[in-house]
């Protein structure tokens, strides 16, 4: 069993024998510091077991009293793992193969886009093309109504896509697509036809035309959280808008959650059984 003080809360000294860690909310504040604790501590910043702990506080003159109050006092900002520090990993050797990072691709064009693109370098994701065979996620900017081509392209190849679609009044990012689990594009689409049959004879007068809700604050904004959205889904494997979208108001620009479901006349979703899973795919399990 290693102990290791948990190393998003600071230790700063208080006085020359009174520590206190974490800043804005104290977890420990320690005010008898003896030259062997001191020692103790400074192990603890690595990692030692409870055991070498004692060994090296006795050798620095603390009694085995004073070492096991220190852990007691010290146990609110200590992480405990049953497993021994790994040790030091072997130096690269030249055939060793550099990490590749995940790989997005921002499929649309205007200054978001390219904020979105921006952003995306910042957090060590890689910007492919739309026919790079390593595209993890594609985020498909748009104005009003999105191309069934341009989501189609994705959806058969099993690769995860979120729109980010501007209107007259609001701006739309989601549902993150997952192929196969959720809703699809088609599904919205086919849903918005449901509550509006004129919808398609609409949408195909406004595939040339901008929204002026595009403007640099909203797409500093939404670029900021589309980034961050790509970020929680390639590198740690979560996503929050699999049957949603969030939905910001134009004027205020205030957000809202809107929920989708798969359309009972889309095909999106193969026959159980049927389906394939990409590498890297979440399962509908891991989804939240």
């Amino acid at each position: 069993m290693t102990l290791r003080l948990d190393p998003r809360h600071p230790v700063v000294w208080r006085s020359p024998r009174s520590i206190q860690i974490g800043i804005d909310h104290p977890l420990v504040v320690i005010t008898a510091m003896s030259d062997g604790l001191e020692r103790v501590l400074a192990a603890l910043a690595a990692g030692v077991p409870r055991s070498g702990a004692l060994m090296i506080g006795r050798e620095g003159g603390a009694s085995d009293d004073a070492i096991l109050g220190l852990l007691r006092a010290l146990r609110p900002a200590l992480l405990v793992t049953g497993e021994p520090l790994p040790s030091p990993a072997p130096p690269p050797t030249e055939c060793a193969e550099p990490d590749v990072p995940p790989a997005v691709c921002v499929d649309g064009s205007g200054p978001t886009g390219a904020l979105i693109g921006s952003l995306l370098g910042t957090l060590g994701l890689r910007l492919t093309g739309s026919d790079d065979q390593a595209t993890g996620l594609a985020v498909l900017v748009g104005h009003y109504a999105l191309e069934p081509e341009r989501h189609g392209h994705w959806l058969r190849r099993d690769v995860p896509h979120l729109p980010v679609v501007f209107s007259d009044s609001e701006v739309r990012i989601g549902p993150l697509v997952e192929p196969g689990v959720g809703p699809c594009l088609s599904c919205l689409e086919l849903a918005r036809l449901d509550s509006d049959p004129s919808w398609a004879a609409i949408a195909c007068q406004l595939l040339s035309r901008r929204a002026t809700t595009e403007t640099p604050r909203t797409g500093l904004d939404v670029a900021a959280l589309v980034a961050g959205i790509a970020h929680d889904r390639l590198v740690l494997g979560r996503s929050t808008l699999t049957a949603s979208a969030l939905v910001f108001d134009g004027d205020s620009g205030l957000p809202t959650r809107r929920g989708y479901r798969p359309h009972e006349r889309c095909g999106c979703r193969s026959v159980p059984g049927n389906v394939t899973a990409r590498p890297g795919a979440l399962r509908p399990d891991q989804i939240r």
